[in-house]
């Protein structure tokens, strides 16, 4: 019985970690979607937006799976309002993603007439020439950056919930079979006498690999046990489970970071890693495509996407260095940090940036050729996260001024 409940513990923990992360997922393809059709002007994202919202509904499915396996006690609840605070900050953060669409659909002439929750919005207080940055404002804004970052902190906390919840069930049940192995323990002890063959048998057959089971579980341990078939094969299932909820966990710590289309670390990733970079000792570099709205519109979102992956490749190519690190931020945009970058010379790394347009410019396999206007910066002692980056920002905006294929250093 103890061992079955083992077994259900980290079933259930594997579950309720696979719908809590399944509401961070949904959010995430909501913005990627309502980003994608802001830049691009494409209805096939609004389309996928509301399927999510009105058919695949996973943040409401993964809802009531973690209130059909949390239970009832106060780590539960917490979960619960957790799970439920970041889909309510989800549901909040789609009124600045309805405004964004049908600023889109007003400025491009798209019909939303089918989403009313888009066309009931009321943008007359916009001026026709301010549509489009004002979409973008509202979907890439610090605003809406915030509340995502809510949402993060909404579901994080609710893993970690999860992870004491599932953790003292397991050393509860742990604790009851250690209780039950001395009582079986004591029983042997007091017919020792009659049975000392079976007793021996006993012993080293059963009590002692499941103390070690025991043990093991409570320190969340891979089993190493040695016994009879039946509990072998206990061992064994433990030790799947444990290994494929290790497996679950690596994936999606990788795909909460990593950008689906090319690879490259993600928005989540960038925050993730820039945080924790020593800046003295940081060159940010800020590369935005030249003209990708045209290929798009002449070649297809297809051939886009093969000159982004093409795009993001190259500059793995190029920045391979352990202390290099490259990222999607979202559309055509990229940036490249490099850590303790004074091993590398400064000319070099503008060379690089050089010799990476010089090789993006060709066109290959049917693909067009493009180029990068980008910004580099080296950070100093008084810098932050945010001035190193507009000091990229800042060389990015004046290589677009002179041109395509511009690289400027602050």
């Amino acid at each position: 019985k103890n061992l079955n409940k083992i077994g259900k513990t980290l079933k259930n923990y594997i579950a309720l970690k696979d719908a809590s992360s399944s509401v961070q997922a949904a959010s995430d393809d909501l913005t990627n979607n309502v980003r994608l059709f802001v830049a691009n002007a494409d209805k096939q994202y609004m389309i996928n937006y509301f399927k999510e919202v009105n058919v695949d509904k996973r943040r409401e499915t993964a809802l009531n799976t973690i209130k059909e396996l949390s239970g009832n006690t106060s780590k539960s609840e917490e979960i619960q309002s957790n799970i439920q605070s970041a889909v309510n900050e989800s549901m909040d953060l789609m009124n600045l993603e309805f405004y964004a669409m049908k600023l889109i659909c007003v400025e491009y002439n798209i019909s939303c007439t089918e989403y009313p929750e888009v066309s009931a919005v009321n943008i007359d207080s916009v001026p026709p020439e301010d549509r489009k940055s004002e979409a973008l404002d509202a979907v890439l804004g610090s605003t809406y950056i915030a509340k995502k970052d809510t949402i993060s902190f909404y579901i994080n906390s609710a893993l970690v919930n999860i992870e004491a919840m599932m953790h003292q069930n397991g050393v509860d049940a742990a604790s009851n079979l250690q209780r039950l192995i001395l009582l079986q323990t004591g029983v042997i002890v007091v017919n020792i006498l009659f049975v000392a063959t079976v007793i021996i048998f006993f012993y080293f057959y059963v009590v002692r690999p499941l103390n070690r089971i025991a043990v093991e579980v409570k320190d969340d341990k891979p089993l190493d046990v040695h016994a009879t078939r039946e509990l072998n094969y206990v061992v064994d299932a433990y030790n799947e489970v444990r290994s494929q909820n290790e497996k679950v966990k690596e994936k999606l710590v990788y795909e909460a970071e990593h950008d689906k289309l090319t690879g490259l670390y993600n928005r989540t990733g960038y925050v993730s890693l820039y945080r924790r970079m020593k800046l003295n000792q940081t060159v940010y570099i800020l590369l935005d495509a030249d003209s990708f709205k045209d290929i798009n519109d002449e070649f297809g979102h297809e051939i886009g996407d093969k000159v982004l992956i093409r795009i993001a490749a190259t500059l793995e190519k190029y920045f391979k260095e352990d202390n290099s690190y490259a990222f999607r931020l979202g559309g055509d945009e990229f940036s490249v940090l490099i850590e303790s970058y004074k091993e590398l010379d400064k000319e070099e790394i503008r060379n690089r940036c050089i010799k990476i347009n010089k090789e993006l410019s060709a066109s290959i396999e049917k693909m067009p050729g493009i180029t990068l206007s980008i910004g580099i910066a080296h950070g100093g002692d008084e810098d932050t996260t945010d001035t190193l980056f507009k000091k990229a920002d800042v060389a990015l905006y004046k290589a677009k001024r002179q041109g395509k294929a511009g690289v400027e250093v602050y």
